[in-house]
């Protein structure tokens, strides 16, 4: 503690030094002024927390001092020591907070108790001080949680906090009515290595460097608010109040201050103004559609606006869909050339358009986790994992040092995850596996000309190989089944007795009618006019 003596006359400020025990105190500093100007200035700052003062001073006499006391540094305590018994000095000292009025000569038991006094009154208020910085403190780190759950809430329920704009403008202190906001939005998929190295405890610590970062700009100018979006993983939403014409700028402002503070940039994604808070729902997913859409082969801005993003049918050429059967059997051929190979026409598609966003990527996403799941591709840590996923789930992409999309590592990726669900399936079981995939492709295609070569070429596997393996597992010739196969697509079409036998024929696999009719008969032990008649009640 601080404790400061101030009386004009050199021997009282040395009498009140050496009555009182400081160290008793826990005051270890003493500091001495002769006249109130001079003692302002060393309040001002030092802070004392106890002060001694004369009433009869020049320049500024103790009645002035006590007044400027209670208005600049209403925390210290004064203790008024005077030559003069004086009623009015006495009243004014009371009124601007004195602890005691000692007169001269000073008596050090009065000094001591005055003191005392003074000293346990700071310690107490200073206990009630720090009571409610804790709870100031508290409250301002529950207020922004509290903002944050709010909006969330809002933009999955608008008709729910109609009144959000006005306790919005209370606890941020906005002057003006908010009627409607323009939405942005952060999302942290795209950070660069650096970063993600800095910040591998947890991207929470840098959704709150952002956060503090962005409302520096937005809040001192009153043009907007930064806050986390609860339980949507890490996206940063931003509100910009009004028509928010000054967003695009703004954003830039932004990221030239997130670059000097962590040497990136981050991507933005601006929805058009609407009315707040009803259409907050509406504005959120326009910011969202505008990040998610946004051509992540293309790195020439850093703020994505709504009206500029692509239609929906731009995604179309990475369905994973289209290219599963292919790859499936890549995969489980155990061959990385193979698996190589197979995955080439989809990136080639990739190529071409020249056009890849993340709403892509999430629903490939979405679409390969199926199709593990179809190739009975079982790890126990990932099927916990995506017992969590949501629809909208937010994957780490490869990165370059600038914050932009690694397209050729996301390849590379793919490719070498691929390969790793190959490993996973090698084995008996995959054998057994492909043999049945095989099966079932024959009997999904009767109508197609089906030869082991086209089987070798469409599995990946090598022409001795599957004839072995087949016969080895339905104790059969390959041939032998297609031939089966087509025989009993062929019992099923006779029973339409609007087909006439050519055209049975042609829809299993056979351009030749008399061909068809003999190998059914070697099959059946009668023609096909004759089955029909016999089971159907038909005949040709």
């Amino acid at each position: 503690m601080k404790a400061l003596i101030i009386d004009d006359e050199k021997h009282v400020r040395e009498a009140i030094r050496l009555l009182v025990p400081w160290d008793q105190f826990g005051i270890d500093s003493l500091l001495e002024a002769q006249d109130g100007i001079a003692a302002t200035e060393l309040i001002r700052t030092e802070r004392p927390e106890i002060i001694f003062t004369d009433m009869m001073m020049p320049n500024m006499d103790g009645t002035e001092l006590l007044q400027w006391v209670a208005e600049h540094a209403p925390a210290s305590k004064m203790i008024v020591i005077s030559g003069h018994d004086d009623f009015s000095f006495v009243r004014h000292a009371v009124k601007y907070g004195g602890v005691d009025y000692i007169l001269k000569p000073i008596d050090a038991e009065q000094l001591v108790s005055a003191l005392t006094k003074a000293v346990d009154c700071w310690l107490a208020e200073e206990q009630e001080r720090a009571r409610k910085r804790r709870m100031n403190m508290e409250l301002n780190q529950l207020k922004p949680m509290y903002l944050e759950q709010y909006l969330s809430s809002l933009i999955h329920n608008p008709a729910a906090h109609a009144s959000f704009a006005g306790t919005l403008r209370q606890e941020l202190g906005i002057t003006k009515p908010i009627v409607q906001a323009r939405m942005g939005l952060v999302r942290l998929e795209l950070t660069s290595p650096e970063i993600r190295e800095k910040f591998a405890s947890g991207l929470d610590l840098l959704l709150f460097s952002l956060t503090n970062i962005c409302n520096e700009f937005l809040k001192e100018k009153e043009l907007g608010f930064a806050l986390r979006h609860r339980g949507q993983g890490h996206e940063l939403l931003l509100l910009f109040w009004g028509d928010g014409e000054l967003a695009p700028s703004l954003i830039a402002e932004m990221n030239d201050a997130l670059f000097l503070a962590l040497k990136t940039r981050f991507h933005f994604g601006l929805g058009q103004a609407a009315l707040f808070p009803a259409s907050a729902a509406s504005a959120y997913q326009q910011a969202k559609l505008a990040l998610l859409r946004r051509n992540l082969l293309i790195n020439d801005s850093y703020c994505h606006l709504f009206d500029a993003a692509v239609p929906t049918h731009k995604n179309t050429p990475l369905l994973f869909s289209e290219h599963e059967e292919r790859i499936r059997f890549a995969v489980q051929s155990g061959n990385k050339e193979q698996i190589r190979r197979a995955l080439l026409p989809w990136f080639d598609i990739l190529d071409q358009d020249g056009y890849l966003s993340l709403e892509q990527l999430v629903m490939w996403r979405q679409q390969y986790e199926l199709a593990k799941s179809i190739w009975e591709f079982k790890q126990e840590r990932n099927h916990t994992e995506d017992k969590h996923r949501s629809a909208d789930e937010q994957v780490l992409l490869p990165v370059t040092s600038n914050g932009g999309f690694d397209y050729e590592q996301w390849k590379r990726s793919v490719y070498e995850e691929a390969c790793e669900i190959s490993v996973q399936l090698s084995g008996k079981d995959k054998e057994r596996s492909v043999i049945e995939e095989i099966a079932s492709y024959i009997e999904q295609h009767p109508h197609e000309e089906i030869t082991l070569q086209d089987i070798s070429e469409r599995f990946y596997l090598s022409r001795e190989y599957i004839s072995r393996k087949f016969k080895q597992e339905t104790s059969g010739n390959l041939s032998d089944f297609i031939a089966e196969v087509r025989i009993k697509r062929a019992k099923e079409l006779l029973a339409n007795g609007q087909l006439k036998i050519s055209q049975v024929a042609e829809l299993v696999g056979f351009q030749d009618e008399k061909y068809f009719s003999r190998v059914f008969k070697k099959r059946t032990n009668c023609s096909p006019n004759d089955y029909r008649k016999h089971h159907y009640g038909g005949e040709e």
